[in-house]
């Protein structure tokens, strides 16, 4: 497929990564040039773009991004990645909507991970458009401080891309969750909006509390969106940026449940603020999404005929069922086959963590699963 709207890598990005050892990513990557054009994507497993606005103050994010994450050694990685270069904005927001749903739908049909750096969160719903229009269901995760379903006073905007999200029709969204949200920027009415449709939403504080709270999240998700505006200024030497939220850590073991994660089809990472110490932490996140591919072992969709150990915990009107891998050590929870989602003759099972598992043993059931269920039923 002819990608017309990829603007090759500038040459001095190129003159630049020939004097790099031949150990580190920007040496070992498929890179789209001038010369060459883009790369043969018949091997490749992950393939990186970046956006860019057509007026740029200052270095591009293209320039500033890759410097960093070209020199960064990689991994002791088995697959095919390459950069495919700079996706500028249209002359029409819708104009570039309909590039990146376009490179999206293409990639995930070649069972390519699309990583998009940059541009603004509005961008996820080209990303959303990609996988949905292909009549399939999605799981969406944000990793945000707000919610973003409409402007302050408004429960829902023409100009948010999430409520556009949840009132397109067809309607493909399957689950949305948030993870880091903080109090103070969401509202009681945004908050009962998400309950009203079964969506999750996870605080700031409880996830830093138990970060791995995460990893069933992300394995369960198909499109995640970040907005590194989740991190605290201090982390990204950003003087306009939040003073709470993740920190270079915890952010970094995000994106490695992500990659981690076999449904997952495209991630992006939008409202890069224009620093040093953003772009190598940047940098760092997308090293551990490629870190987390390299590990990932096949196990979605989860089947039960696979080796895994099989736990029945009696409730009072029913019985949970719980199944642990014996490849990963990873828990799923059955859920009851009912509702238009799950049309298959196949068991539904939702990743879930061994915590949940020892809830239940305790008569206590899982807020997921309940969710779930619920969801299944309307």
């Amino acid at each position: 497929m002819d990608f017309d709207f990829l603007n090759p890598i500038d040459d001095r990005l190129l003159a630049h990564n020939l004097m790099l050892p031949e150990q580190v990513i920007g040496r070992n990557l498929l890179i789209h040039t001038q010369k060459d054009g883009i790369p043969e994507l018949t091997e490749i497993r992950v393939a990186m773009v970046s956006l860019e606005p057509r007026l740029v103050k200052g270095e591009p994010l293209h320039l500033r991004f890759r410097q960093q994450f070209y020199q960064l050694f990689a991994g002791n990685w088995d697959f095919a990645c390459a950069d495919l270069g700079v996706l500028h904005s249209g002359d029409h927001p819708k104009d570039t909507l309909f590039a990146l749903k376009t490179l999206v739908k293409e990639l995930h049909q070649r069972n390519i991970l699309t990583i998009v750096v940059g541009g603004e969160q509005e961008n996820t719903l080209g990303m959303f458009r990609g996988l949905s229009g292909m009549n399939t269901y999605v799981n969406l995760t944000s990793i945000d401080a707000r919610l973003d379903f409409g402007e302050p006073g408004v429960l829902v905007s023409d100009d948010s891309y999430m409520s556009k999200i949840i009132t397109e029709k067809p309607n493909n969204l399957k689950q949305f969750t948030n993870l880091g949200y903080q109090s103070y920027y969401v509202s009681q009415e945004e908050l009962d909006l998400m309950q009203k449709l079964f969506f999750d939403a996870y605080r700031l504080g409880d996830l830093s509390a138990d970060i791995h709270e995460s990893e069933p999240i992300l394995r369960d998700t198909d499109i995640l969106s970040v907005d590194l505006s989740s991190v605290k200024a201090s982390e990204l030497d950003h003087p306009k940026g939040l003073p709470n939220g993740f920190d270079g850590a915890q952010i970094c073991k995000l994106m490695r449940y992500a990659g981690l994660s076999d449904r997952l089809s495209v991630l992006g990472v939008f409202n890069i603020s224009d620093s040093l110490r953003t772009d190598q932490l940047l940098a760092q996140m997308i090293w551990y999404v490629l870190e987390g591919y390299c590990h990932r072992v096949n196990e979605y969709p989860f089947s039960t005929h696979e080796v895994c150990t099989k736990f029945v915990v009696p409730q009072e009107q029913a019985e949970l069922i719980f199944y642990r891998s014996e490849k990963s050590q990873r828990w799923w929870i059955e859920v009851p086959k009912e509702g238009k989602h799950n049309n298959n003759d196949q068991v539904t099972l939702l990743p879930c963590a061994e915590k949940d598992y020892r809830l239940a043993q305790k008569g206590e059931i899982p807020s997921r699963w309940w969710k779930s269920v619920k969801r299944s039923m309307h």
